[in-house]
């Protein structure tokens, strides 16, 4: 039965429905009468019978729907046992020439070797050592060597004074001539009779040889 028909169907139980309330009350087989109410109620109860045979006769009518099958996944192609590693070449620098400058003056490498005319070592034998402590007023030395690293030779009468920072020696430093000093010579500074400063902290004395190419110092740390 289509949809069409089943409408029909229903229009025309209610059209009766609709007659059969409007006759009421009615007498039945046994000569007993019944009310509207109690006719609406038969009338429901066959109308919800009638639908209820007509659905079923519709879904025994309409065609099982056939379940799709799911695909299987497909296996992934197995990978090679070894995989290839592209080989990276090595990048080779060529060694350049290398330069030294400073005290030493030496070269490194077999490269070029740069020397100054003039150069200096001022921190041979130097004392006391770089950061060495002391309480406020103790007395220490100071002393250093200065040696010419440069290819020149020094004439007699460079000067080295004292540049910056407080002058710790106890007579104070006076300014100092070095003689004449050939490439490799060496010259003693001091010793000289120093005292801590009062004042705590790191406190550095600097000197300064003449043509400012060499810089000693005496570096401190009072507690």
């Amino acid at each position: 039965m289509n949809m069409l028909k089943k409408y029909s169907f229903v229009t025309m139980i209610l059209v009766a429905a609709f007659l059969l309330s409007a006759c009421f009350p009615a007498e039945t087989t046994d000569g007993s009468t019944i009310n509207a109410t109690q006719a609406a109620e038969l009338i429901e109860t066959a109308v919800a019978q009638a639908l209820n045979a007509q659905a079923t006769q519709i879904a025994a009518s309409v065609p099982q729907a056939t379940a799709t099958p799911i695909p299987t996944n497909t296996p992934a192609p197995a990978l090679p046992t070894h995989t290839l590693v592209p080989t990276i070449t090595p990048l080779v620098l060529a060694p350049t020439a290398a330069a030294s400058g400073g005290g030493g003056g030496g070269g490194g490498g077999g490269g070029t070797v740069v020397t100054y005319p003039n150069a200096c070592d001022p921190d041979l034998g130097k004392r006391p050592f770089d950061n060495s402590e002391y309480k406020p007023g103790d007395p220490f030395d100071i002393k250093f060597t200065i040696e010419n690293t440069g290819t020149a030779t020094w004439p007699a009468g460079y000067d080295l004074v004292h540049f910056s920072g407080p002058d710790m020696t106890n007579a104070g430093y006076t300014t100092e001539s070095l003689p004449e000093m050939k490439p490799g010579a060496r010259h003693s500074v001091g010793p000289f009779d120093a005292t801590a400063p009062a004042e705590k902290g790191f406190t550095v004395m600097t000197f300064k040889l003449q043509g400012g190419f060499c810089w000693p110092y005496v570096a401190i740390k009072v507690k």
